[in-house]
């Protein structure tokens, strides 16, 4: 059984980074970015593109830690909301004026703004004007730039005209490093054949290993027995989704797609890094099971009809603008073999 340990909701992110085969460009990268820089050379514009859950954000994070108060992280469908309340109500949004000053840009999911050709547009001239100033660019999506659907070729120029680093999926030995990076960070007794198992069996990013890790390690407290290999077997065939899911299949996959517990999502925890993955299990119960909102809502800790009747609209309004988001859900249907 796990001993004693720190809360985990946070998810991944309160766990250091690990440098692996798969990341180690990007990891590079960060880190020559993160280094005070005496040449008078303008810095080109960054991208890290990779599959959700491979660590962009995290790296990201670091980077901006490294830079303190003169760096900001701006997801870019807020950038796209300001350019688009800017052009519609002639707002005094002054991309340049506002992000100058800043030794670091770093812009979240530029995949967010190739549907809106005038935050293109703003964005391109933007990164001229930064790159003028001096000002590092990093960007994050989940594709190369030849792959955005959308983007307009003046700003597919900058992201090439720069550094694009990936991010992929680890290897079965980058999962047995990962899993074990995970247990002895947050305290989670797992034997190594154990981890052999999962790593061998499950190609998933690290923020769904995590997810699973954390089930598995729940499983084995709730049985009162050592975590081995014959309730890893049985751990593992269960999260194999089956011919008709219900709530509880749907929950157990978000939750590995998210990188939470289930426990926690079933709880009245309601900070961010919980929530949003309660709302999104919420969503795909009522649109693959069809079950009455309070039927859903009695799963997910006894909530409301009213509770889960907001939580599928919040997802659903999320979903038109948030190609992230979007994302998720499709890997967490695929984890339930239903598209």
């Amino acid at each position: 059984m796990s001993r004693p340990r720190q809360s985990r909701a946070a998810g991944s992110s309160s766990v250091p980074f690990l440098v692996l085969d798969e990341n180690r460009l990007a990891w590079t990268a960060v880190e020559s970015l993160g280094q005070d820089d005496d040449s008078t050379l303008a810095p080109d514009p960054t991208l890290i593109y990779g599959p959700s859950g491979c660590g962009k954000s995290h790296l990201c994070d670091l980077l901006a830690r490294a830079h303190e108060d003169s760096a900001k992280i701006v997801p870019s469908s807020e950038f796209v909301a300001q350019v688009t309340r800017n052009y519609k109500a002639a707002n005094t949004f002054d991309p340049v004026s506002e992000y100058s000053p800043l030794k670091l840009l770093i812009l979240e999911d530029v995949q967010h703004v190739c549907r809106h050709q005038s935050a293109q547009r703003v964005l391109a001239t933007l990164m001229d004007e930064l790159r003028r100033s001096e000002t590092k660019v990093v960007s994050t999506a989940n594709q190369p730039p030849a792959e955005l659907k959308g983007l307009i070729p003046r700003l597919a120029n900058r992201f090439r005209g720069g550094l694009c680093v990936a991010v992929r999926i680890p290897g079965p030995a980058s999962r047995v490093k990962l899993l074990s990076h995970f247990c002895s960070h947050l305290q989670i007794a797992i034997p190594q054949p154990v981890i052999r198992l999962f790593a061998n069996e499950l190609s998933v990013s690290p923020r769904e290993l995590l997810g699973l890790l954390l089930r598995f390690d729940d499983l084995a407290t709730q049985q009162k027995t050592m975590p081995n290999a014959n309730l890893a077997r049985a751990f593992l065939k269960h999260e194999i989704a089956p011919a008709t899911v219900g709530v509880e299949d749907i929950a157990k996959a978000v939750a590995r797609q998210f990188g939470v517990r289930l426990a926690d999502m079933r709880s009245q925890a309601r900070d961010h890094a919980v929530a949003v993955p309660r709302q999104c299990a919420m969503f795909l119960s009522r649109e693959l099971t069809g079950d009455h909102y309070s039927k859903i809502g009695e799963y997910f800790g006894g909530r409301s009809h009213s509770t889960v009747l907001h939580a599928c609209n919040r997802i659903r309004q999320q979903l038109d603008n948030d190609a992230g988001l979007r994302q998720q859900l499709k890997r967490a249907r695929q984890m339930l073999r239903s598209v």
